[in-house]
């Protein structure tokens, strides 16, 4: 369970010092969504009478690797990102406890404020879709030093969702990735490109979030997540809408493999997850996910076969 207060004192005092100035910290206010860790906007006051917002990002949870790891390479990221372009903003980096010390025990990043809301409820459904695939098909462009790709597909672990409609159809789509993956030109992969990890001025695609699993990959493997996530919150032809514009967009196809592979990454626990990340944004249909993931994997199956 993610701590429901706020920052401890000592990692307020670590974001005072490390933003400088002489800061104070006024306020602060969590931040909805997150899984593995807890985000503050904490507002600040400044010696010189000025007041400002910094994001202070906690990782307070163990069980999916160590954060001390990630957040060191999320550290690299964003360094590496201060001198390229996509388009929109990346949030500037102030500084980094990667193990935690004198910051309250826990890794912590604290980043400058980005303006911004994540928009879940977009009034032209299209115009929301191309910013978001114009953006991914920039980010796949930028040439910068990051980790090298290492697939997390365990195809052992595969298995067809409990409350599956079809589920020969599961079947044969890991019987797809039993195959050899192909191969690609690396690229830089966001790893979490989806409309959580996105921040909108209006309906303005302003700024991309969250880059800790960045790696030099093939660039499906973000459209294949972004298509998952897609089908899971609104529908399968806004995900099949999504790939049409990406790929106008890169000028190149979608390997189906990997977009695939993606998709089978969904399971049981992602109806109790997604309303978190939702929370309360938007309404959720839990009871359809299954299906809707359905009928993008056998759209992408179809694919894999021509």
């Amino acid at each position: 369970m993610l701590e429901r207060a706020g920052p401890p004192a000592e990692a307020l005092r670590w974001v005072e010092r490390t933003a400088g100035r002489g800061a104070t910290t006024v306020g602060w206010r969590r931040l909805r969504g997150g899984i593995a860790s807890v985000v503050h906007r904490v507002r600040l006051a400044y010696i010189d009478g000025s007041h400002g917002s910094v994001v202070l990002r906690r990782f307070l949870r163990d069980d999916w690797g160590d954060p001390s790891v990630f957040i060191a390479e999320e550290v690299q990221v964003l360094r590496a990102l201060e001198n390229a372009d996509i388009g929109v903003a990346v949030p500037h980096l102030l500084g980094a406890s990667i193990t935690g010390e004198g910051a309250g025990g826990r890794p912590a990043l604290l980043m400058e404020h980005v303006p911004g809301r994540v928009h879940l409820r977009p009034r032209d459904g299209a115009h929301w879709l191309g910013q978001m695939a114009h953006t991914g098909a920039r980010i796949h462009q930028v040439s910068i030093d990051a980790k090298p790709f290492e697939s997390w597909l365990e195809i052992e672990k595969l298995r067809v969702p409990s409350n599956a409609t079809r589920p020969d159809l599961w079947r044969v789509a890991h019987g797809a990735l039993r195959e050899q993956s192909p191969s690609y030109t690396p690229r830089l992969v966001h790893r979490d490109y989806q409309h959580f990890n996105l921040l909108w001025v209006r309906d303005r695609l302003a700024a991309v979030l969250d880059w800790g699993s960045a790696c030099l990959g093939p660039a499906d493997v973000d459209v294949g997540h972004c298509r998952l996530n897609l089908a899971v919150l609104f529908s399968p032809e806004w995900a099949e809408e999504f790939l049409r514009m990406y790929e106008a967009e890169a000028g190149a196809m979608v390997d189906p493999w990997w977009d695939l592979a993606e998709l089978c990454v969904y399971g049981d626990d992602w109806p109790r997850f997604i309303p978190m990340q939702v929370a309360g944004r938007t309404s959720v249909d839990t009871a359809g996910m299954t299906a809707r993931v359905e009928a993008v994997i056998e759209a992408t199956l179809d694919r894999l076969s021509n």
